[in-house]
Protein backbone atom coordinates (compact mmCIF):
# COMPACT_ATOMS: atom_id res chain seq x y z
CA UNK A 1 0.00 0.00 0.00
CA UNK A 2 1.27 3.32 -1.17
CA UNK A 3 0.44 6.45 1.01
CA UNK A 4 0.61 10.10 -0.69
CA UNK A 5 1.91 13.03 2.07
CA UNK A 6 1.59 16.44 0.47
CA UNK A 7 3.95 18.99 1.65
CA UNK A 8 3.64 22.71 0.02
CA UNK A 9 5.54 21.97 -2.69
CA UNK A 10 5.75 18.54 -3.08
CA UNK A 11 4.25 15.14 -2.95
CA UNK A 12 6.35 12.16 -1.09
CA UNK A 13 5.30 8.37 -1.61
CA UNK A 14 5.71 6.37 1.77
CA UNK A 15 4.79 2.58 2.47
CA UNK A 16 3.14 2.01 4.86
CA UNK A 17 6.47 0.02 6.40
CA UNK A 18 7.92 4.28 5.76
CA UNK A 19 4.93 5.89 7.20
CA UNK A 20 4.88 4.08 10.65
CA UNK A 21 8.80 4.74 10.63
CA UNK A 22 8.24 8.37 10.22
CA UNK A 23 5.83 8.41 12.86
CA UNK A 24 7.71 6.72 15.25
CA UNK A 25 10.11 9.03 14.76
CA UNK A 26 7.99 11.73 15.30
CA UNK A 27 6.26 10.54 18.28
CA UNK A 28 9.93 9.97 20.03
CA UNK A 29 10.76 13.68 19.33
CA UNK A 30 7.49 15.26 20.35
CA UNK A 31 6.65 12.58 23.04
CA UNK A 32 8.21 13.37 25.92
CA UNK A 33 7.68 17.32 25.67
CA UNK A 34 3.53 17.19 26.41
CA UNK A 35 3.84 15.76 29.85
CA UNK A 36 6.69 18.28 30.52
CA UNK A 37 3.82 21.02 29.67
CA UNK A 38 1.04 19.40 31.34
CA UNK A 39 3.39 18.80 34.77
CA UNK A 40 3.54 22.60 34.37
CA UNK A 41 -0.12 23.42 35.00
CA UNK A 42 0.16 21.84 38.69
CA UNK A 43 -1.46 19.94 41.19
CA UNK A 44 -5.00 21.50 43.16
CA UNK A 45 -3.84 22.86 45.98
CA UNK A 46 -5.88 24.08 49.30
CA UNK A 47 -5.35 27.54 51.08
CA UNK A 48 -5.45 26.74 54.71
CA UNK A 49 -3.74 29.06 56.80
CA UNK A 50 -3.41 27.44 60.24
CA UNK A 51 -2.52 23.76 58.92
CA UNK A 52 0.30 25.48 56.62
CA UNK A 53 1.58 27.40 59.85
CA UNK A 54 1.39 24.11 61.78
CA UNK A 55 3.37 21.75 59.12
CA UNK A 56 6.11 24.91 58.93
CA UNK A 57 6.56 24.59 62.62
CA UNK A 58 7.10 20.29 62.12
CA UNK A 59 9.01 20.95 58.89
CA UNK A 60 11.52 23.93 60.78
CA UNK A 61 13.82 21.98 63.02
CA UNK A 62 13.89 19.02 60.57
CA UNK A 63 14.95 21.52 57.74
CA UNK A 64 17.72 22.86 60.39
CA UNK A 65 18.95 19.00 60.99
CA UNK A 66 18.95 18.74 57.76
CA UNK A 67 20.71 21.88 56.61
CA UNK A 68 18.45 23.13 54.74
CA UNK A 69 16.77 25.55 56.91
CA UNK A 70 17.82 28.62 54.51
CA UNK A 71 16.78 27.16 51.20
CA UNK A 72 13.18 28.69 51.74
CA UNK A 73 11.28 25.02 51.61
CA UNK A 74 7.51 25.69 50.81
CA UNK A 75 5.12 23.17 51.93
CA UNK A 76 1.97 22.65 49.96
CA UNK A 77 -1.31 21.12 50.98
CA UNK A 78 -2.91 19.15 47.72
CA UNK A 79 -6.50 18.63 47.34
CA UNK A 80 -5.59 14.73 47.32
CA UNK A 81 -7.51 12.17 49.12
CA UNK A 82 -4.74 10.20 49.65
CA UNK A 83 -2.61 9.27 51.95
CA UNK A 84 0.76 10.91 50.90
CA UNK A 85 3.50 13.38 50.21
CA UNK A 86 6.37 14.22 47.51
CA UNK A 87 8.80 16.78 45.97
CA UNK A 88 8.49 17.94 42.94
CA UNK A 89 11.29 20.71 42.59
CA UNK A 90 13.87 21.56 45.19
CA UNK A 91 11.84 23.43 47.17
CA UNK A 92 8.43 22.15 47.87
CA UNK A 93 7.30 19.69 49.50
CA UNK A 94 3.40 18.69 48.39
CA UNK A 95 1.16 16.99 51.39
CA UNK A 96 -1.99 15.68 50.45
CA UNK A 97 -4.63 16.92 52.79
CA UNK A 98 -5.60 13.07 52.96
CA UNK A 99 -1.88 12.53 55.24
CA UNK A 100 -3.36 14.76 57.49
CA UNK A 101 -6.95 13.95 57.63
CA UNK A 102 -6.13 10.01 58.01
CA UNK A 103 -2.84 10.67 60.49
CA UNK A 104 -3.75 9.81 64.04
CA UNK A 105 -0.85 11.28 65.74
CA UNK A 106 1.23 14.28 64.60
CA UNK A 107 4.52 12.31 64.65
CA UNK A 108 3.00 10.66 61.82
CA UNK A 109 3.03 13.68 59.83
CA UNK A 110 6.61 14.90 60.88
CA UNK A 111 7.45 11.54 59.79
CA UNK A 112 6.36 11.85 56.55
CA UNK A 113 7.99 15.42 56.39
CA UNK A 114 11.25 13.89 57.26
CA UNK A 115 10.94 11.39 54.78
CA UNK A 116 10.10 14.49 52.31
CA UNK A 117 13.07 16.45 53.47
CA UNK A 118 15.55 13.38 53.33
CA UNK A 119 14.94 13.28 49.39
CA UNK A 120 15.74 17.17 48.91
CA UNK A 121 18.30 16.74 51.20
CA UNK A 122 20.10 13.90 48.93
CA UNK A 123 19.33 15.79 45.86
CA UNK A 124 17.25 12.56 44.93
CA UNK A 125 14.83 14.44 42.51
CA UNK A 126 17.89 16.27 40.68
CA UNK A 127 19.48 12.79 40.22
CA UNK A 128 16.61 10.92 39.08
CA UNK A 129 16.17 13.94 36.23
CA UNK A 130 19.84 13.73 35.38
CA UNK A 131 19.50 9.97 35.03
CA UNK A 132 15.87 9.91 33.27
CA UNK A 133 17.42 12.60 31.07
CA UNK A 134 20.40 10.37 29.53
CA UNK A 135 18.28 7.60 29.57
CA UNK A 136 15.63 9.32 27.36
CA UNK A 137 18.82 10.39 25.04
CA UNK A 138 20.03 7.05 24.73
CA UNK A 139 16.28 5.34 23.79
CA UNK A 140 15.69 7.96 21.17
CA UNK A 141 19.50 8.01 19.33
CA UNK A 142 18.63 3.62 19.52
CA UNK A 143 14.70 4.19 18.44
CA UNK A 144 16.09 6.36 15.48
CA UNK A 145 19.10 4.41 14.77
CA UNK A 146 16.47 1.62 14.67
CA UNK A 147 13.82 2.93 12.16
CA UNK A 148 16.88 3.94 9.84
CA UNK A 149 18.41 0.43 9.34
CA UNK A 150 14.77 -0.95 9.34
CA UNK A 151 13.70 2.06 6.69
CA UNK A 152 17.70 1.40 4.95
CA UNK A 153 16.78 -2.50 4.68
CA UNK A 154 12.99 -2.36 2.88
CA UNK A 155 14.44 0.84 0.56
CA UNK A 156 14.40 -2.29 -2.40
CA UNK A 157 10.94 -3.59 -1.34
CA UNK A 158 7.84 -1.78 -2.31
Amino acid sequence: MLFRLTLRTRTIKLTAFKLTALLTAVALAVGPIVPARAQQKGPPVLRDTESEQLLREYTRPILRAAGLEKQNIQIVIINDGSFNAFVADGRRIFVNYGALLQSETPNQIIGVLAHETGHLAGGHLAKMREQLAQAQTQMIIAMLLGVGALAAGAGGRS
